[in-house]
């Protein structure tokens, strides 16, 4: 019986294992697409950039234009203004020269803006490009690293799989088939051991007498609190 206990335990130790290195296996195609993902919005930060440029340069072209065409409006009404041959029209030419100059001097500010706009989207731009180069070269290497740790866990879950068979095919059917009822109903432990007099699952007291009977390894004991078998503490 006691030879059955330690292969119980084997069993549980084998079922843990095998948990956490399923459980770091799906985490790894997450951890791909987030270093992928992070690649990718710097490359997507690196094109809007450059479509603001472009359209910065495109604004700047036609308010060239456009301050072109205020100029010359400004040109043209003060030839007029000396041919004015009425005060009200002296005064219509003034306000059209004024209302140009205004006109002139909001697309020279908006200009400037676009002129900073555009250098700053440029320096971000070279920032962006250096970094996305840097980053592509770092998820390439960290994606490999990624890559081979998925096949060492895979390898390594093949082997205690192995191992979990021959193990379970060494527990007798009625305890495999209660061990695997426990470990169902409680998140994937069902052996646990008597530490300090305590079930090492759920923390509950274990009474001294009961800590005798379970030490003696002869017959199966429960939890009475947790309903997991109890074993000895493995050294």
């Amino acid at each position: 019986m006691k030879q059955t206990f330690q292969h119980l335990w084997a069993l549980q130790q084998l079922d843990s294992e095998l948990r956490t290195l399923s459980d770091k296996l799906t985490q790894i195609p997450g951890r791909v697409s987030g270093l992928k993902a992070a690649a990718a919005a710097i490359k997507t930060e690196l094109d809007q950039a450059k479509v603001a440029i472009i359209e910065h340069k495109k604004q700047y072209k036609l308010s060239e234009v456009e301050l072109k065409a205020t100029e010359e409006k400004v040109t043209g009404y003060s030839v007029q203004l000396y041919s004015a041959k009425t005060n009200e029209q002296y005064k219509a030419f003034l306000k059209e020269i004024e209302t140009q100059k205004k006109l002139k001097n909001g697309i020279e500010d908006r200009m400037i803006v676009l002129m900073e706009e555009t250098e700053a989207l440029d320096r971000k731009v070279r920032e962006n490009e250096k970094k996305s180069a840097e980053l592509d070269a770092e998820t390439v290497r960290k994606v490999q690293m990624l890559e081979d740790e998925q096949k060492e866990l895979e390898a390594a879950i093949a082997i205690r799989r192995e191992q979990r068979e021959t193990t379970a095919a060494a527990v007798p059917a009625d305890l495999l088939k209660r061990y695997e009822r426990v470990r169902a109903s409680k998140g994937g432990i069902a052996v646990a051991t008597v530490r300090k007099e305590r079930c090492s699952g759920c923390m509950s007291p274990i009474p001294a007498q009961r800590i005798l009977e379970v030490g003696r390894q002869d017959h199966l004991y429960l939890c009475e609190a947790c309903g997991r078998i109890l074993i000895v503490a493995q050294e």
